[in-house]
């Protein structure tokens, strides 16, 4: 994603606590972070055979992050919004079903030098994100609450806000 830390302060500026991440859960016993929780292997598979009880899965190398539809709700219910970094389209389906009704911002730079001024990668790195963002705009345009691109992190996170901001009081459901 864009340069967290960059991301964190920006927030902590700017938008005075109306957002948090939620915990996310991980078998990595060398992560480390404000809103990470080490946990088994088992317990990550008990909890896939939760009907809705996983709102996001992943698997990076050998290990497990998940984060649970109760973890969404409890920042929700602090009267937050819930920042869900790299979710998925699959995120988005759990996050509809357990009637949390997201606000889902494509963000989508325009070139690898974009990508590099807001985000620590290499040129082949921004070429795949350019290409996933691409994809995932034709496959699941309906998905987004808005599209959102910028030459630098303040733009960014200034045409970031305005979506919120505009959508923050509504409820958008899809018809299928």
């Amino acid at each position: 994603g864009i340069n967290a830390e960059y991301g964190k302060q920006w927030y902590q500026r700017r938008v005075r606590g109306n957002f948090s991440h939620c915990v996310r859960y991980t078998t990595n016993q060398d992560a480390e972070g404000d809103f990470l929780r080490h946990c088994t292997k088992e317990s990550v598979m008990a909890r896939c055979g939760e009907e809705g009880a996983l709102i996001d899965c992943q698997r990076k190398k050998n290990e497990y992050y998940y984060i649970t539809r109760e973890e969404v709700q409890s920042v929700s219910d602090s009267g937050k919004h819930c920042i869900l970094d790299d979710a998925s389209i699959y995120t988005v389906d759990q996050l509809e079903k357990a009637g949390l009704h997201p606000i889902i911002i494509l963000v989508k730079c325009k070139s690898s030098h974009e990508i590099r001024s807001v985000r620590n990668c290499t040129a082949e790195q921004a070429a795949r994100a350019i290409s996933k963002a691409n994809k995932l705009e034709h496959d699941h345009l309906s998905k987004f609450t808005a599209i959102v691109s910028g030459t630098n992190c303040d733009e960014l996170f200034k045409s970031i806000n305005s979506v919120i901001n505009l959508h923050k009081e509504s409820l958008w459901l899809p018809i299928r």
